[in-house]
């Protein structure tokens, strides 16, 4: 080979070298580009999804749950009676109401009904201003609030069905909150579709909300006197039974494994409408009914119960079940 050969392959060389070393460059360059982009997008929308599971989904429960027992309330009030069969009486044994299942209906129904498929009358306070509480209305707008953020969220679940209901639960695990559940099935991408959460069948989730009982109006005090009461539930801050009589000049309520829940105070204590308060009962004080042949408990005054055996609380006038004396200390 001639030196005019070797220098032009020399330089023949080089100038590929050059150019394929600009093209790894560029290359890496866009490969690394792509990976943080589609690392951002994994961890936005793994961020979406744990907010979603803890916080925006158990949200839109509480608010619909919410809403649906001060729904429930109102139409006791406008009513003038308490949760169950329009008659009353022997009716709860006829149709088996639960008031468990009522509340489910109004959460997901927005309606007053015991069974799952009859229409029932709508609540009043379950859309206000065309703006619906129940849980199909409260989960669409987290769909808005994802569509904004660029992700798509699907709804796998028929929330508008027997099994969807079946599968909620409402209970009372300690006296001062209501908690609901629900299993839900969806899905949940990105635009493009390539990044994606799957929770159906075995992998759905279960949502719970707790709803505090604070402030809703008592419905023993709302139904049974002929004043109709405006009496809303307070977590006393008073000591026992030291305290006793500032506790009963505001009305405050206490825990009491012997009084009603508040679910059950829902339906006028009926024996059927709940399996019982379970412990998580909770009563208040009459200040008014200061005698030893009355309790003073609110429930035992003002459905006219008179239980056998009364005990006085200690520096008072206030007497009690006194079956019920171990909830004030004494």
């Amino acid at each position: 080979m001639n030196k005019k050969g070797f220098i032009f392959t020399f330089i023949s060389v080089i100038l590929i070298s050059v150019i394929v070393l600009a093209f790894l460059i560029q290359y890496t360059s866009r490969t690394r580009t792509n990976i943080e982009k589609t690392n951002t997008e994994v961890e936005t929308m793994n961020s979406f999804v744990k907010s979603l599971n803890e916080n925006y989904m158990p949200r839109a429960l509480q608010i619909s749950g919410n809403q649906a027992i001060l729904a429930l309330l109102h139409h006791m009030d406008v009513n003038d009676n308490y949760i169950g069969p329009p008659g009353g009486g022997d009716q709860w044994d006829e149709e088996a109401w639960d008031i468990k299942r009522i509340i489910k209906n109004a959460v997901v129904d927005g309606e007053y009904k015991n069974g799952w498929g009859a229409n029932g009358d709508k609540l009043e306070l379950m859309e206000i201003d065309n703006v619906g509480y129940n849980i199909s209305s409260t989960i669409n707008e987290l769909i808005i609030l994802s569509n904004y953020t660029g992700i798509n969220l699907e709804i796998i679940s028929d929330i508008d069905t027997p099994q969807f209901k079946n599968a909620m639960s409402v209970s009372q695990d300690d006296p001062w909150h209501v908690k609901i559940s629900m299993d839900i099935e969806y899905k949940i991408s990105n635009k493009k579709g390539d990044t994606y959460w799957n929770y159906e069948g075995a992998g759905k989730k279960t949502i719970t909300a707790r709803i505090p009982i604070y402030n809703f109006r008592e419905p023993v005090y709302m139904i049974e006197p002929e004043s109709q009461l405006n009496i809303t539930i307070n977590k006393t801050i008073y000591e026992m039974p030291g305290e006793v009589n500032l506790h009963a000049q505001y009305t405050n309520f206490l825990e009491c494994a012997q009084a009603p829940s508040f679910l059950l105070r829902m339906c006028g204590l009926a024996d059927n409408c709940i399996e019982g308060s379970g412990g998580q009962g909770i009563e208040s004080l009459i200040e008014e009914v200061k005698s030893p042949t009355a309790s003073a408990i609110d429930y035992q005054y003002l459905m006219q119960q008179n239980p056998q055996g009364l005990a006085n609380i200690p520096n008072s006038q206030y007497y009690i079940d006194s079956s019920h004396s171990y909830c004030y200390n004494f």
